[in-house]
């Protein structure tokens, strides 16, 4: 029995429960082996109207945006169409044909979905778990056809089964720890997806899936609907940080020398730039702004929070839930924190505030300052709101 569990609640509603200690996820199954938690999220959470009403509001034109997987990716054109609006093109589904396909066997995928409150909430439930940035998909099916093959993805993945039941055939990797520029469809002669599955399972609503990048899985419908959300996750990786240093390494004056056309000329540059650059990336110093520059460009999604900091008629809830706006909150230990392209300096106070919220995301401000001296409430409240009015914070405050 594990000493702790990692809970996530909102809206007085525990929505999904990890139900695993974050340090023994981390140690033993993050990037290393799949895991399946039974029952831990509110099915009542998203009905199936508002999962309808996202396919409604997609990015139709884009190739990320929106796919109908049927042996392979369709052509856009077999089931959308362009029309002119008021000297715009704009685009929409061919209703029938979209519908014919799906009562074939096609599976729906919504990718990239962002804006849309419940689904990033579920997807910062995932990055509070790794202290990874995210990337949702939602994939929509009928009947029992597959319309996939065995396959691995190039990112660890959540899957948080929201309606139906769906199977699930998984198979140890042949090739480790894929990249982005990584296919399996492209690779699968060299390294083939082995005869004998590791696991065979049916995923049901309110389960969820963790299965790390390059493990070989084939998704089946069971004959009825099924929707299922993919957190996909995205810690950052070796080649970011050499991919950082080589736009950084210009600073410094062994970065801007000119190599000789000979290797026996050149030799002896080459050796002294491999010794700058062991010891460089092997710095503290360095491996911090390298995570610095991670944080200020990553952007976490939120609603607009106007009647609490624009109408003068709101106030704090005691009741409000709060989070911190960052995929990874390490450096609070350091005295900073970076969020939204901010970097915060922390004094005392701050540090202690923002690492109890940082170990209880969406903690309630009531439970949150229950950890404090009664003197220090009103100091505390002030600095929470003036932390959310900056988007440091996000507030979950119409409870």
């Amino acid at each position: 029995m594990l000493v702790s569990t990692f809970i996530v609640k909102i809206v007085n509603i525990m929505t999904i429960n990890f139900n695993i200690e974050k340090k023994y996820f981390l140690d033993n199954f993050f990037e290393k082996k799949p895991y399946v938690f039974k029952s831990i999220y509110d099915v009542n959470f998203i009905n199936r109207n508002e999962i309808e009403d996202i396919y409604n509001r997609s990015d139709l034109e884009s190739f990320e945006g929106l796919k109908l997987m049927y042996n392979g990716i369709l052509d856009k054109r077999e089931y959308l169409e362009s029309y002119q609006d008021l000297g715009n093109t704009r685009y929409r589904y061919i209703y029938s044909k979209l519908y014919d396909y799906l009562n074939a066997g096609a599976t729906l995928v919504a990718n990239g979905i962002i804006n849309e409150p419940k689904i990033d909430y579920l997807a910062k439930c995932c990055s509070s778990l790794t202290d990874s940035h995210t990337f949702s998909s939602i994939y929509l099916a009928y009947g029992e056809k597959s319309s996939f093959k065995p396959h691995w993805d190039s990112r660890d993945i959540f899957v948080i089964q929201l309606t139906g039941k769906k199977r699930w055939v998984i198979y140890e990797p042949s090739f480790q720890n894929p990249l982005y520029v990584h296919q399996s469809k492209d690779m699968e002669d060299i390294y083939p997806c082995p005869s004998e599955p590791y696991d065979d399972f049916v995923l049901e609503a309110g389960d969820v899936l963790y299965l790390p990048r390059g493990w070989w899985h084939n998704p089946l419908p069971v004959g009825e609907e099924t929707i299922h959300l993919s957190v996909g996750i995205f810690p950052p990786y070796v080649f970011n940080y050499l991919y950082w240093l080589s736009n950084k390494i210009n600073d410094f004056e062994i970065g801007r020398k000119s190599l000789p056309r000979s290797w026996v000329q050149a030799k002896s540059e080459i050796e002294d730039l491999s010794k700058f650059i062991f010891k460089y990336l092997g710095s503290e110093e360095a491996y911090n702004e390298f995570l610095q520059s991670i944080g200020s460009e990553q952007r976490i999604p939120n609603k607009l929070n106007l009647d609490l900091f624009c109408n003068n008629k709101s106030k704090l809830s005691d009741k409000a839930y709060l989070r911190i706006n960052s995929n990874n909150n390490l450096s609070i230990d350091d005295g900073y924190v970076i969020c939204n392209g901010i970097k915060l300096n922390l004094d005392h106070g701050s540090t202690e505030l923002l690492k109890k919220i940082d170990d209880n995301p969406y903690i309630s401000l009531e439970k949150l300052l229950s950890f404090f001296e009664t003197e220090m409430h009103e100091k505390m409240k002030d600095l929470i709101y003036n932390l959310g009015y900056q988007n440091i914070l996000e507030i979950i405050n119409d409870v």
